[in-house]
């Protein structure tokens, strides 16, 4: 197993870097040059390689509640497999996208998803994102990384979207985003709008799996045209979105 970088950083850590993005790097308002960057982290996450890594979701509300997730990434093209603490798990090949929830006996088979637009959690790249919401975009540069950040027309219900990512490697370390649903408007008293989303990045290896960790027939199988679970999962709801 080859090691990509292993970043042992602390959430606060990466609220401290970037806050100094803020601070002393001075955004380049380029568009152009930000797409481009922002295709070179795609491509990186997306490349050929089996790349594992780790992810912290922390949720900040309005009222002082925060709610806090742990993922492990297995990613390969666009076919990954996804752990969470939450008892979710995220299996998707070249032809289907299957989400089970264990605590709930549950599975949905769907159409596979792009695990860039997945992992960023925004539809960022999206054109009526694009069109509706983001005024710019910006790219500040601090030491070994960079933060990209979009910026967003008054009435947008985002207030922010920044991507930090190591300048050589191009691996995401954080992105962090913040919701209102009132746009402009400030939320009503009590409100956990806006809510701040920070996500840590970090662990990323090279190899240790094969393509075997996309496979889904240990959860499910064909027969005679419709998808069925296999042991042990032959008590879970299928929810089958596919057509057919």
């Amino acid at each position: 197993m080859r090691i990509i970088r292993s970043l042992p950083i602390q959430l606060s850590a990466l609220l401290v870097m970037a806050g100094l993005v803020k601070v002393t790097g001075q955004p380049a308002s380029n568009t152009f040059l930000a797409s481009r960057e922002l295709m070179n982290i795609k491509r990186t996450l997306q490349d050929t390689s089996h790349k594992s890594f780790q992810g912290t979701y922390v949720i900040a509300y309005n009222d002082g509640t925060s709610n806090t997730l742990h993922y492990h990434y297995r990613v390969c093209g666009n076919r990954m497999h996804v752990v969470s603490d939450d008892s979710s798990e995220f299996i998707q090949s070249g032809l289907y996208y299957l989400l089970l929830k264990h605590n709930r006996q549950r599975a949905t088979l769907s159409p596979p998803v792009d695990v860039f637009k997945y992992l960023l959690q925004v539809d960022i790249m999206g054109a009526s994102f694009n069109k509706s919401y983001v005024s710019g975009m910006a790219v500040a540069d601090t030491g070994g990384y960079k933060k990209l950040s979009y910026l967003f027309k008054p009435e947008s219900p985002y207030r922010q979207y920044d991507i930090i990512y190591d300048k050589t490697s191009y691996l995401i370390q954080a992105i962090q985003y913040s919701f209102n649903t009132t746009g402009a408007v400030a939320a009503p008293a009590g409100s956990k709008m806006p809510f701040t989303v920070t996500i840590s990045f970090g662990n990323y290896r090279v190899g240790g799996f094969t393509d075997s960790a996309f496979l889904t027939d240990s959860y499910f199988i064909w027969s005679k045209g419709k998808a069925g679970m296999v042991a042990p999962y032959t008590s879970y709801q299928l929810i089958n979105t596919l057509n057919r």
